[in-house]
């Protein structure tokens, strides 16, 4: 899809930062906010204070039976699922500049 018409920096960026599985582009942000700290630094504290954050995942993703089966596997009573969430999207958030 070629045009003759200028596209700016910011737009040929969003383009080329589209991901595959969703055919629309996502925006870069400025940056990681200052002041956010490091996830290891805050999941390595005794006391934690935490937030709720709610989310309906796809059901053909079968994450739930796939956490128990990681779970038994490596003999956990109890798997941190709020930390896994935590240090995924913050990741998956720092790498798009947010």
């Amino acid at each position: 899809m070629s045009s003759d018409v200028p596209v700016s920096h910011q737009e040929q960026r969003t383009r080329a930062e589209a991901t595959p599985s969703q055919g629309t582009p996502w925006a870069q942000g400025p940056g990681r906010p200052q002041g956010i700290p490091e996830t290891a630094a805050i999941l390595n504290q005794r006391i934690i204070t935490r937030e709720s954050l709610d989310s309906s995942v796809p059901a053909a993703l079968k994450l739930k039976k796939r956490i128990k089966r990681f779970a038994l596997d490596n003999e956990l009573d109890h798997l941190p699922i709020g930390d896994i969430v935590s240090v995924a999207l913050d990741e998956w958030l720092t790498t798009r500049g947010f």
